[in-house]
């Protein structure tokens, strides 16, 4: 597969960047991660020639423009986003992939549109850890002192190696990996300092967190034939733990690796379980 390609769509007024690997092939919309960006997806891309993968860089990350200083980054409100570039590619349905935060958005997605989703596919996340209903109060209190102490600045970090290590600290991952995210997701000042490229206010408080009813409600709606894939030493480890009813109509692979193996050699048999789980041949 050749390299991808630079995207972008006007979507409300902010510019939402993407890369497409691709001309033809099953349409598939790719979601990263938290703090992560489009890159995230280039390994798995390169291994899945059959489909034709559109990887998002998300409001406040990679390329992609920040939020109005009257927005916000709740998972849900990102979910116009995704449907407003499939509206411009032209996309009815499409395959919808989402590694960690964009799998929560993923699987959200595909029960609150089920016609638009075709198959779900999550990497190492599914659902956000759900919230008890009286601890709403706490959560919106949070909500309202993070957002109105959001004014802090990035002061950087002297070069891009020690970006890179800071982005490795944050979350364990090979350095390859962080490098094509750091690269993506950074920018040099004259004086060569690096600083993220993410709006910060991605690191605070939702306005609001699920309760365990209103996720079950919404995995009840899921339509699209569904594939989880866990790594045994990633983030969505607990996931299992789940009551059986929420991953009933999901097919579920484990994988050895951390939580962006996606982007590491695991590729390949991700590849391998995602063609037959598709009904492709390669």
């Amino acid at each position: 597969m050749s390299d991808a390609k630079e995207r972008q769509f006007l979507i409300d007024g902010m510019t939402i960047c993407a890369k497409q690997w691709g001309d033809a092939g099953i349409p598939a919309i790719a979601l990263h991660g938290w703090l992560d960006n489009a890159a995230s997806f280039d390994t798995l891309a390169k291994v899945l020639p059959e489909l034709q993968i559109l990887a998002l860089d998300m409001p406040g990350h990679g390329l992609s423009d920040h939020k109005p200083a009257s927005g916000n980054y709740a998972i849900w409100d990102d979910l116009r986003f995704v449907l407003g570039v499939a509206e411009q590619m032209g996309w009815s349905s499409f395959v919808l992939i989402g590694h960690s935060r964009g799998a929560m958005m993923a699987s959200l997605l595909a029960g609150a549109a089920p016609e638009r989703v075709s198959h779900l596919i999550c990497v190492d996340g599914l659902v956000p850890m759900p919230e008890a209903p009286e601890n709403f109060p706490a959560q919106l209190g949070r909500y309202l002192k993070d957002f109105a102490q959001a004014g802090s600045s990035d002061k950087g970090h002297p070069n891009f190696a020690a970006a890179l290590a800071a982005r490795r600290a944050a979350t364990p991952m090979s350095e390859f990996a962080a490098q094509l995210i750091v690269e993506r997701g950074s920018y040099c000042d004259p004086n060569g300092r690096v600083f993220w490229r993410s709006d910060r206010r991605v690191k605070l408080a939702s306005p609001v967190k699920l309760s365990f009813a209103q996720l079950q409600a919404n995995m009840a709606a899921i339509s699209a034939p569904s594939l989880l894939i866990i790594a045994d030493q990633g983030l969505g480890r607990w996931l299992p733990k789940l009551p059986v009813n929420l991953l009933e109509r999901f097919e579920i692979k484990h994988i050895e690796g951390d939580h962006h193996c996606h982007m590491d050699e695991q590729a390949t048999e991700m590849a391998r379980w995602i063609k037959e789980f598709l009904g492709v041949c390669g």
